[in-house]
C-alpha cells in the first residue's frame, strides 16, 4: 500500500551535515555552490521548491555557530539539530534527525556532499513511497542519493539502541524500490577538495 499525503511534496527531509569533513579540509555545508549560495543553502532551496515538508538539518556544534553568524536566515526554513558527538557517525545523525520530526511520515535522507538534488528527482521518488520499503534513484544500474524511507523503516531505526550502524546494510532488511533516472549526479559524493575544484571550476 502506498503512503498517502495530500501533497507528496510534504515529505520531510533530514540533511546530514554533521561530519567533520576530514578529507575535505573544509566544512562541506559551507562549500560554495555558486557565487551566492553554499551547499547547505542550495539543498534547502531544492526541498523548499519541492514542497512544504519539514526540513531538518543535523549539524555539528562548530557548523551551527557558523550558521548563526553567517546565514541565520536558514532557521526560518529549517530546524537545526546539533549533533554534539559527530564522531559517532552518520547513523547517529540520522537517529537525531528522525527524533526531531514532528510526526512519522515518509522521509528523505539527504547527504550534504551531494548538492545536485532537484525537484524532478524528488517528485519521481515520492510517488513510490510505501511504509515498509525505501526508494532509491538508479542511474545505469547504480544506486545513488538521496534515499526515501518509509514509516516502518523509520520506526525500526528509532527502536535501535546502538548509535553506529551501516544504513545500507540496515536497508537491505526491507524492500527496495528503484527509480530510474538520467541524472548521473545522483552518484556523486564530493569528499575531497580536489573533487570539488574539478566539479566547480567556474568558482576558481
Amino acid at each position: 500500500m502506498k503512503e498517502h499525503s495530500d501533497n507528496p511534496g510534504q515529505f520531510p527531509v533530514i540533511i546530514l551535515a554533521a561530519g567533520l569533513s576530514g578529507r575535505m579540509g573544509f566544512p562541506k555545508p559551507f562549500l560554495k555552490w555558486d557565487a551566492k549560495s553554499t551547499f547547505l543553502e542550495k539543498i534547502i532551496a531544492e526541498y523548499l521548491s519541492f514542497g512544504r515538508g519539514e526540513i531538518i538539518v543535523v549539524i555539528n556544534n562548530e557548523g551551527y555557530c557558523r550558521v548563526k553568524n553567517e546565514m541565520p536566515q536558514i532557521e526560518q526554513f529549517a530546524k537545526i539539530v546539533v549533533n554534539k558527538e559527530p564522531e559517532k557517525g552518520r547513523f547517529y545523525s540520522i537517529k537525531l534527525g528522525l527524533t526531531a520530526l514532528a510526526e512519522i511520515q515518509p522521509c528523505f535522507i539527504q547527504n550534504i556532499d551531494n548538492p545536485f538534488v532537484n525537484f524532478s528527482l524528488l517528485a519521481g521518488m515520492s510517488k513510490h513511497a510505501e511504509p515498509d520499503s525505501h526508494v532509491v534513484p538508479v542511474y545505469k544500474g547504480k544506486r545513488g542519493h538521496p534515499v526515501l524511507v518509509g514509516t516502518e523503516i523509520m520506526k525500526y531505526i528509532l527502536s535501535l539502541d546502538e548509535a553506529d550502524r551501516d544504513l545500507k546494510e540496515l536497508l537491505n532488511k526491507f524492500r527496495r524500490t528503484e527509480v530510474e533516472t538520467n541524472d548521473k549526479n545522483i552518484l556523486m559524493n564530493i569528499n575531497s577538495m580536489e573533487e570539488y575544484r574539478k566539479l566547480f571550476k567556474k568558482l576558481f
